[in-house]
């Protein structure tokens, strides 16, 4: 195993440590089922003390990463089994394909149950305040702004539904949108469609119709979530230091007896 390098001087080391452990563990340079170097060596390469090591493995253990036990070290667990979803923050999706096509299915999951069961439950003050954040994302020049507001009225809807717990998934969800821009700008590319499904979904609250609501809001949100994909997929960037082509225009034709 090569040697560590030393981490860049910053305010917060522990933060720097957490971050260089977490990216050398996801990118496969420390593999599940194997250890990470002892805690001196590391500590040493690394340039921090063995306290600010140990603080920052603990939050890679809270974060099922790496698991600390005397006399074994400290493994690399199985992300798969043990990972959270705070993970995904830190995960290079644009080389993770499936892992982005299982995130919008938990999204779409969450957002599915979530409307039918506000429909079900809603108050009519808390539609009204939906209605309200639909008509003031209608108005709303700035993209910044309307990807906040757009976090804002799920979070509303979660709430509505009174369901904790997934209310609880929802914020774990917030900070992947958060650390991947690509992301949640391909997911409000289209604003008329974003737009309509607060529309709609206002209307399904008002209906009470949560049966309908489960059908309607899966079929919306596959429509967007295979859009996202497309817009994703590394076949549809152009490669870098390529110009997209141009269609070719066709030549104007002289007739015949024109004069020259």
């Amino acid at each position: 195993m090569s040697p560590v390098a030393p981490l860049a001087r910053v305010a917060r080391p522990v933060d720097a440590v957490v971050e260089r452990l977490r990216r050398d563990i996801l990118d496969g340079r420390y593999p599940e089922g194997g250890h990470l170097p002892p805690e001196r060596t590391l500590a040493l390469g690394l340039g921090v003390s063995r306290l600010t090591l140990r603080a920052a493995l603990a939050r890679l253990e809270a974060e099922g990463l790496v698991r600390a036990r005397q006399g074994d070290g400290v493994r690399v667990l199985e992300l798969s089994q043990h990972g959270t979803l705070s993970v995904l923050a830190h995960l290079d999706l644009s080389r993770r394909p499936l892992v982005v096509r299982s995130f919008l299915e938990l999204r779409r999951a969450v957002a599915v149950e979530a409307v039918a069961l506000a429909c079900e439950r809603a108050s009519d003050e808390a539609i009204a305040h939906l209605e309200a954040l639909a008509e003031a994302q209608a108005r709303e020049p700035d993209d910044a702004a309307y990807a906040r507001r757009d976090v804002e009225f799920a979070r509303q809807v979660l709430k509505a539904s009174e369901s904790f717990a997934t209310l609880l998934v929802f914020n774990a969800l917030v900070p992947v949108y958060e650390a991947h821009p690509a992301l949640a700008r391909a997911l409000l590319a289209d604003r008329q469609r974003s737009l309509a499904g607060y529309a709609a979904t206002v209307a399904l609250l008002r209906a009470r119709d949560a049966q309908s609501a489960r059908g309607l809001v899966r079929g919306a949100l596959e429509a967007v979530d295979e859009a996202v994909l497309a817009a994703l997929s590394p076949a549809s960037a152009p490669a870098r230091g390529v110009k997209a082509k141009r269609p070719k225009q066709p030549k104007p034709t002289k007739k015949r007896g024109a004069a020259r």
